[in-house]
């Protein structure tokens, strides 16, 4: 009895120990689950934020873009008021060839107007400080002269009219090319502009491309996590059942223990009873124990 006892108690503690080495693994897998789950969460929370940051970038460099595309769009439109200018302008430029050249055919098939001018006044000098006497034979011929360099005199107005003219072309040549310089000044303000944002746009659209590839390494590892987690999960689910078979499996074997000792208790009373019989029938002498084993302790 006494062996069977101590064997009993042994295996006893043998699966005592092994529950509570099973507990103790269940409870540190218990907490690397917290701990996961709490990277899980901070994981979570970092890719979201990634995401959104990379979202407000993206929007960002949109703006950008859209504003950029504005630009273009109105230098394209300024471009096309270019074409009907230097249309002006070359047929300005032609005009003002022409009449240039008309110009100078005219001055090379006239005298010097200042030398016309001169013997101009030269010959009606001579004609009004001349005696008659003395310029009866050549009055004529030198009022015929007069009239002729009056008449080349007269000629040159149409020159001066040409040369108005020329001057006249030569504005509005010089308005034209203004107006294209303007224009010409303008597109090269608005292509700064949109440089600005295009290098704005490609700023924010790379920042934005870096936002996600590190929120998509944090879902990674957030996935990762997860599996770790479950992984976790699938070993507390294989140690559980192990932990409950031992825990009912003590439990039954605590109930049988008691119930060998309660027995273990009646046999040894019973065992003292029948010694006290014996010592009766012997006529020996018997205690108030042994009177009590044999009619009990009513």
């Amino acid at each position: 009895m006494n062996t069977m006892s101590t064997w009993c108690t042994h295996y006893m503690s043998a699966e005592e120990n092994k529950l509570d080495n099973l507990e103790e693994e269940a409870a540190e897998l218990r907490e690397t689950r917290n701990e996961l789950f709490a990277r899980i969460g901070k994981y979570r929370d970092q890719r979201d934020s990634l995401n959104e940051s990379s979202s407000k970038l993206r929007e960002e460099a949109l703006k950008h873009k859209e504003e950029r595309d504005r630009l273009n769009a109105r230098i394209q439109e300024i471009k096309k008021s270019l074409g009907p200018l230097f249309d002006d302008l070359d047929e300005t430029r032609q005009k003002l060839s022409k009449t240039d050249q008309a110009l100078r055919t005219e001055y090379r098939s006239r005298p010097n107007k200042t030398q016309v001018q001169k013997d101009l006044q030269e010959t009606e000098w001579e004609i009004m400080t001349t005696p008659t006497r003395e310029i009866l034979d050549r009055e004529e011929q030198l009022i015929t002269r007069a009239a002729k360099l009056r008449k080349t005199l007269e000629g040159f107005k149409s020159l001066e009219k040409q040369q108005v003219k020329k001057m006249d072309i030569m504005a509005e040549k010089k308005a034209t090319e203004n107006d294209i310089t303007s224009i010409r000044e303008e597109i090269q303000k608005l292509a700064e502009r949109s440089q600005e944002h295009h290098e704005k746009m490609i700023m924010f659209f790379e920042k934005a491309d870096e936002e996600k590839k590190r929120a998509d390494e944090t879902h990674r590892r957030y996935v990762e996590t997860i599996q770790e987690v479950e992984k976790v999960k699938d070993e507390i689910n294989m140690i559980m059942p192990q932990i409950n078979a031992l825990r009912n499996g003590i439990k039954v074997k605590d109930m049988k223990a008691q119930e060998r000792r309660r027995m273990s208790v009646q046999e040894r009373k019973e065992q003292m009873r029948q010694e006290a019989l014996k010592k009766m029938e012997s006529g020996e002498k018997l205690t108030f124990e042994d009177m009590k084993l044999i009619y009990g302790e009513e």
